[in-house]
């Protein structure tokens, strides 16, 4: 499946997907949803997603789509359309604004969120660069990369048999990361570990783009050594899994960052330990820990951020592969720590009892909980920004099987309704589970059609809070209850979701009150077409736990170590869960 807007500028591009037995136009109404979508189809199926767009504004609209890509590190291609080659800015040599119809000099504008940008100037030359691009795209960490294709190339007649191609020598000479750890490298991190008494993982999305997941399994099992996971790291095993503590960083939990700021040593394996992960505090990331990070990218680990004791450049399922071959290595492990891991998990769900008896609307982890609950047992869940962002990935309970898939770098609003299409696709037209807020649903709406044409069995629950909730929340917290472009009160509002459903011409179900939650969760699960689900949330919910942050009186930010969330414990119950010495007030 290609997904794609037409246009003029792509004609014959697009009139090649017609010609082709194999391919398939999956049509959208914006590029940048066509960009999300596929995003969102290789995200799901591992491999490989493409988009195509047409000159100027096409390829413009679809640059947060590719934004997406390139830090989440999805293998995917964008093909443009362009004018003739004669009336470009790339081939005028000068300093134009414009020159063809509906121009846009691309390659430049999308070159720094790409792994490969071209104009492809020659025919003779598109093989050798959908070779270049394809293999890029997929080597060392994924990324998406850009083909610019003027309207003289896409129509010019060529011989397939006598295009140049990429040679095994040139793919080569592109390799410029180390794949494999060295003996020292790997008799380092024995060592440390054989010491380690309080060892924990961080599991990043890196096991999963490196077809790790069962090495990983492996390793952890055979050492009984707990592990945490980053925000695109959730779903690599069972929530349920007895070494699954939970999930590090500012919007985590309390479980996953006790263990991690109490241990001794932090193994990270194919995580960039982002600032939403490590927190903006960099020095009490982890401070009495020794640390050592396997990741496939050197370049992520200079950012000075976070003190790294050893970095092993490698791809993750070489350095499992190896370091599998060995018996058990954690002897000096102590059962303690496990029992105080699974402790904290026990003790400090994101979800509580009381949850379910709010009034005034249904707190939104305990929807989370609910839907944890009853969705089948290859579900897929697609969220994307705000409240919605946050909550799935703290509270999601996910079993053997089922995905989560959302927009980790850069949790765009809009990014859910398209999202879905693109997974719905990559899993052959299978139900997609897709969990919005009232504001993100605005800003790719109209992809509702596509779910309508296609007879797709998206199921979106909309979480109506009256706005933008984070935003509001950040509003409140800071500046005094100064809104702006948050809710109805400060210049935004937003339609009557009956109505909206009801032009498309698509299931409505609305839910209120916790007590019928269960029922209109199935109902809409166990409907065979599209759903809109209306949720009635509380409007001023908090988003918690939380990293709190805290203004000095010159107007500096600072936050709490990720130790201390918000809500805050009882300081003597804090004091007793921390094994290393907590931080002075």
């Amino acid at each position: 499946e290609i997904f794609m807007v037409s246009g003029g500028g792509m004609m014959y591009l697009t009139d090649g997907i017609v010609c082709h037995p194999h391919l398939k136009a999956i049509c959208n109404h914006h590029e940048q949803a066509s960009a999300m979508a596929a995003v969102s189809y290789a995200k799901y199926n591992g491999n490989f997603g493409v988009a195509y767009v047409t000159t100027g504004c096409g390829g413009t609209n679809a640059i947060t789509g590719v934004l997406n890509a390139w830090q989440d590190n999805v293998p995917c291609m964008f093909i443009s359309g362009q004018s003739k080659r004669k009336e470009t800015i790339a081939n005028s040599g000068l300093k134009l604004r414009q020159f063809g119809v509906q121009e846009a000099n691309i390659v430049p504008i999308v070159s720094s969120i790409t792994k490969y940008a071209v104009m492809v100037n020659e025919p003779k030359e598109i093989a050798y660069h959908l070779d270049k691009a394809v293999y890029l795209s997929k080597l060392g960490r994924p990324g998406p990369v850009w083909l610019d294709v003027p309207l003289d190339v896409q129509g010019a007649v060529v011989n397939y048999e006598t295009l140049r191609r990429l040679t095994e020598e040139e793919k080569r000479e592109l390799i410029d990361y180390k794949e494999e750890p060295t003996n020292e490298e790997i008799e380092e991190v024995k060592k440390i570990l054989r010491k380690s008494k309080r060892p924990i993982i961080i599991a990043g999305q890196g096991i999963r783009i490196g077809k790790a997941i069962e090495e990983f399994k492996e390793f952890i099992e055979k050492n009984n050594i707990p592990y945490v996971a980053s925000r695109l790291g959730i779903d690599l095993l069972p929530s349920s899994h007895r070494l699954f503590i939970g999930r590090i960083g500012n919007k985590g939990d309390r479980a996953g960052n006790f263990a991690v700021q109490n241990a001794d040593l932090v193994l990270s394996i194919g995580s960039r330990l982002s600032v939403s992960s490590t927190g903006h505090e960099y020095k009490n990331f982890a401070r009495e820990a020794k640390i050592i990070v396997v990741d496939i990218d050197k370049e992520e680990h200079k950012k000075g951020t976070v003190r790294i004791d050893k970095f092993i450049n490698a791809d993750c399922k070489k350095f499992l592969d190896v370091i599998n071959k060995e018996g058990r290595i954690t002897d000096s492990l102590s059962e303690e720590w496990l029992k105080k891991c699974s402790s904290w998990k026990n003790k400090y769900p994101v979800c509580n009892p009381e949850y379910k008896n709010v009034k005034g609307g249904i707190n939104l982890y305990y929807f989370v909980s609910r839907l944890s609950a009853l969705m089948r047992d290859d579900a897929v869940v697609v969220s994307d920004a705000g409240s919605a962002f946050y909550v799935c990935s703290q509270g999601l309970q996910l079993k053997e099987g089922q995905r989560y898939i959302t927009s980790g770098g850069q949790a765009e609003m809009g990014y859910t309704l398209p999202a879905t299409i693109g997974v719905c696709f990559a899993r052959g037209k299978k139900e997609v589970i897709g969990v919005t807020g009232d504001g993100s649903f605005q800003m790719n709406i109209q992809e509702l059609q596509t779910i309508v044409h296609h007879e797709l069995p998206i199921k979106i629950f909309v979480w109506n809070n009256d706005g933008y909730l984070s935003i509001r929340a950040t509003q409140t917290k800071f500046f005094e209850g100064r809104l702006i472009g948050t809710d109805s009160t400060s210049g935004v509002s937003f339609p009557n979701l009956r109505k909206i459903a009801n032009a498309y011409g698509i299931k409505y179900f609305k839910v209120s009150s916790s007590k019928k939650l269960d029922g209109i969760i199935k109902s809409v699960l166990n409907y065979p077409k599209g759903v809109i689900c209306e949720v009635v949330c509380l409007r001023d919910q908090e988003i918690i736990p939380t990293v709190a942050s805290y203004r000095k009186e010159d107007g500096t930010l600072i936050s709490k170590p990720l130790e201390d969330m918000y809500p805050f414990l009882d300081r003597e119950e804090f004091k007793k869960e921390m094994i290393v010495k907590p931080l002075s007030e």
